[in-house]
């Protein structure tokens, strides 16, 4: 009798052993999947705090090139302004120089 109370002891233990590497399996397994869902929100979160970088990126260097753009814009217009105010101070000079050459040439002067 003693020794069926040993097997039945042993037998109880090894039941309960298995049980708890069953209950343990179980807990890897919840875990792992916890630790994926955590991940992946984490993932999504740093994808989409990622993107929004790239945006304001993005919308500074094209706030910045429209601002060089107008600046080149501004100063090109100035200084077709003053070419062109150069070209008509030039022009009556050009009229008179052609004038005097004309009339030089025809024996008029």
């Amino acid at each position: 009798m003693w020794m069926q109370d040993v097997l039945q002891k042993i037998k109880a233990t090894e039941t309960q052993a298995e049980q708890m590497v069953q209950a343990a399996k179980a807990d890897v397994a919840r875990r792992l999947e916890k630790a994926e869902l955590e991940s992946k929100a984490w993932l999504q979160s740093e994808v989409s705090l990622a993107q929004h970088k790239a945006e304001l990126i993005i919308e500074q260097g094209t706030a910045s090139a429209e601002a060089k753009a107008h600046e080149v814009a501004l100063r090109s217009d100035a200084e077709c302004t003053r070419m062109r105010q150069q070209a008509s101070a030039r022009l009556n000079a050009a009229v008179k120089l052609i004038r005097e050459r004309v009339m030089t040439r025809d024996g008029r002067s």
